[in-house]
């Protein structure tokens, strides 16, 4: 998974009143044979969706270790984020269940792999009443989730890192403390889950406040073509997600 470049998108159908547009885009750092990044992308346009009837799950992770156990770390914690859809509590449990994935993931990274990874992963559905979907996050390490709405981008997670050092990770040991948080992302919003690699290169607030914005997956390609164009030598990954109406129809092709 993700040993090499991987570009995915999608929009939904199975929101009664908001649809999203999203979009992934993940590729190893320059001169690296492996990219230790990972995009779990369980949404429109992804066999995953089908079982997706309690929303949509997203999560940038960034593997950081050698020998191949930073990519194993990452792929072993979106395993355990993608049991959500099929556990039987995730409408009872939302959003604590996210969290609770990350926990596991971490006795499984710790104990069975010794590698570290760091994680920004969201789940977003729909609530009757709600001017917009919900979205749950979960977060720990130096990924990162941002936002934009009115006020244009702001970042929402906050990084466990000193330096290239991560202070908190999967894979950290027993114990590990989770970021947790919710919002309501109305249309005409929108999220951006980045790996190191890419906000290090290309800020979203930077890259991403074009008029007219382009196609989601428009606006992907540029914000990691805009950080591997600056010189990161990091893999890059980025998932981008525009809330909309369903009356509004389609995002325009540019």
């Amino acid at each position: 998974m993700n040993r090499s470049p991987l570009q995915i998108s999608g929009e939904s159908e199975h929101f009664r009143k908001h649809r999203l547009d999203c979009a992934a885009l993940t590729a190893a750092g320059r001169g690296r044979a492996v990219n230790e990044d990972h995009c779990l992308f369980a949404a429109p346009g992804t066999p995953q969706a089908e079982r997706a009837a309690a929303g949509y799950l997203f999560a940038v992770i960034d593997g950081n270790a050698y020998g191949g156990r930073g990519w194993a770390a990452a792929r072993e914690t979106a395993t355990s984020i993608l049991e959500i859809l099929d556990d039987e509590r995730r409408t009872l449990l939302r959003p604590d269940l996210l969290a609770l994935r990350l926990h596991d993931a971490n006795d499984r990274v710790t104990e069975f792999i010794r590698g570290r990874c760091a994680v920004t992963s969201v789940w977003i559905w729909d609530e009757p009443d709600s001017p917009g979907v919900q979205a749950a996050w979960a977060h720990v390490g130096d990924t990162r989730l941002y936002r934009q709405d009115g006020k244009g981008w702001r970042q929402v997670t906050r990084d466990h890192a000193k330096g290239r050092l991560l202070d908190r990770a999967i894979g950290g040991g027993p114990g590990l403390e989770i970021d947790t948080g919710r919002l309501t992302v109305r249309p005409g919003e929108r999220l951006a889950l980045l790996s190191d690699g890419t906000w290090n290169g290309a800020r979203p607030s930077s890259v991403l406040s074009m008029d007219p914005f382009p196609t989601t997956a428009e606006a992907t390609r540029q914000l990691i073509g805009q950080a591997r164009l600056n010189g990161g030598q990091n893999d890059t990954s980025a998932i981008l997600i525009t809330v909309g109406d369903i009356a509004s129809g389609p995002e325009p092709e540019h």
